[in-house]
Formats: C-alpha cells, sequence, structure tokens
C-alpha cells in the first residue's frame, strides 16, 4: 500500500480549495452625485444606474437612495462601494413612504413614473475606472 506524504496532500487540498473560492466580481469605482427636484433636493428618491448597451444579466444595477440633503452614493455589490466602468442610462423614483411605520416605500411615485424607464431615459453617464462626483440631476415635474 502506497503512502502519501503528508505536506504533498495538504499542499494539494490548498491548491483545490483555492480553485473552489467565489469568481470574481466586477470592480467598482465609487460614484457620489445629488438629486434636485423643482430645484430643491429630493430625500429619500432612488437613483437606479441601467448599463448600457443592455446586458443579458440585468441583477447588477448600481442604486442608490439620496438622503436629506439630495445626495447619494451608489451600491452595486455592498453599500456605497460604487458602479463598474461603463456607460449608464439613470432613472429616478421617488416613492410615497408607506407600511405602519411608514419605513416602506411602496406608495405612489411623486414623479408619476416620467423619469422611472431607462428605455426613455434623457440622463446618459459614463463611469471611468476612478471616483466620481456627478453633476446634480435635475428633475422637473412642472
Amino acid at each position: 500500500m502506497m503512502l502519501f506524504n503528508r505536506p504533498v496532500v495538504m499542499l494539494f487540498i490548498v491548491f483545490i480549495l483555492m480553485g473552489c473560492g467565489s469568481p470574481k466580481r466586477t470592480p467598482t469605482f465609487p460614484v457620489t452625485g445629488k438629486v434636485l427636484v423643482n430645484g430643491k433636493p429630493a430625500a429619500d428618491l432612488f437613483v437606479y444606474f441601467h448599463p448600457t448597451p443592455k446586458k443579458d444579466d440585468q441583477s447588477l444595477i448600481p442604486y442608490a437612495q439620496t438622503d436629506e440633503n439630495g445626495d447619494f452614493k451608489l451600491n452595486t455589490f455592498t453599500s456605497g462601494d460604487g458602479v463598474p466602468a461603463g456607460d449608464f442610462l439613470v432613472a429616478f423614483e421617488w416613492r410615497e413612504k408607506s407600511g405602519t411605520f411608514k419605513n416602506q416605500f411602496h406608495g405612489a411615485d411623486r414623479l408619476k413614473g416620467r423619469f422611472s424607464k431607462p428605455e426613455t431615459s434623457s440622463f446618459k453617464v459614463t463611469i471611468t475606472n476612478q471616483p466620481t462626483t456627478l453633476e446634480p440631476f435635475e428633475l422637473k415635474t412642472k
């Protein structure tokens, strides 16, 4: 019966486990911005970056929620991690708070859906391989 050299077996196991790791995720770059509605900061407005051209896997749609000053930091995989480099169509939804404690956003869109579809968006952004601060998005409801 053949005996295996213990260090060789351990090294073999380490190489096998390294090969079984999760696939590399797409690198992201910090992106910040601001949203104004009729010239005023819009709190709790959702911003969605839709990759263009449209990819088969639409699971990677970076998004953010604005704070009380209308400022946002985009998320793709984790909070504030940013966005992969590329071209995007930007969509917006500003839902009324709903639920018992008014902490959900399933109410009516205060923008009446005018900015929610990437196909009709006039907001186009290119993100490069570096941190980016965008010019404010100015939405008009009137």
